[in-house]
């Protein structure tokens, strides 16, 4: 049986860009599509299924960062960020927002790929963890979880607004109640080895965010529990 092409959408504004990694990327046994605005790429990417996003930060018509943010509320399809600018609060905000890599320009093509074959590889073994009803819902803590849609909800009715980050951590933790989770582990985990995160204290942040708005007592949790020197603990 012949190997499914693993589909990618380019979103990027240079259109020599789009055709250099168009042929390349086809050299690589995958399937690709390009788009040279936002508008363009969310277009495409509400008709049809891809397994990977290479998002421009720099488009025409709407900023790469805020269709990041959009896309993610829509999906949990990987997103790399493309830039020419290196700044570390680019990368921040790209993270902040949903995206799974973020590389710079110029960059070699070989780099791309590694990158493209490891978030693939940690939304595969996302999938196969989710542990998700026949219905795609996670029953967590009181909480129902839609890992479809991306929605929360209490008592079956009463939605929790989160975002990307913390409905990954939220997924993430319903899949390890019981156990004391390392700090770098959650974030290799979520965020793989090359990151940001490691380095700085988004994790927390994000983890005192999901407190506010799924414990009872937020500064006393039940549910997430910080093991000091280690990282925290989830509740069973």
């Amino acid at each position: 049986m012949a190997e499914i092409c693993k589909k990618i959408l380019i979103v990027d504004d240079d259109k020599e860009i789009c055709e250099l990694l168009n042929m390349f990327l086809t050299l690589e046994k995958y399937c690709v599509v390009s788009a040279n605005t936002g508008m363009q790429g969310i277009e495409i990417f509400r008709k049809e299924k891809f397994d990977v996003i290479l998002l421009d930060i720099s488009l025409p018509d709407i900023n790469g960062q805020q269709l990041c943010k959009l896309i993610r509320q829509e999906s949990n399809v990987p997103i790399i960020m493309v830039s020419a600018n290196d700044s570390v609060s680019d990368k921040v905000i790209c993270l902040e927002y949903g995206a799974d890599d973020y590389i710079s320009k110029p960059f070699e093509n070989m780099e791309l790929i590694a990158r493209i074959k490891a978030v693939l590889r940690r939304a595969e073994k996302h999938m196969e963890s989710n542990g998700a009803e026949s219905d795609g819902t996670i029953l967590f803590h009181g909480l129902k979880i839609d890992y479809n849609k991306r929605h929360v909800f209490r008592n079956d009715n009463e939605p929790i607004n989160l975002t990307p980050k913390e409905f990954e951590l939220l997924v993430y933790f319903s899949k390890h109640m019981g156990e004391t989770l390392n700090r770098d582990t959650i974030i290799e985990d979520l965020w793989g080895k090359n990151t940001l995160y490691r380095w700085s204290r988004s994790l927390d942040v994000h983890i005192q965010n999901l407190r506010q708005k799924i414990e009872r007592n937020p500064k006393n949790p039940s549910i997430i529990q910080t093991v000091s020197g280690i990282g925290y603990k989830i509740a069973k």
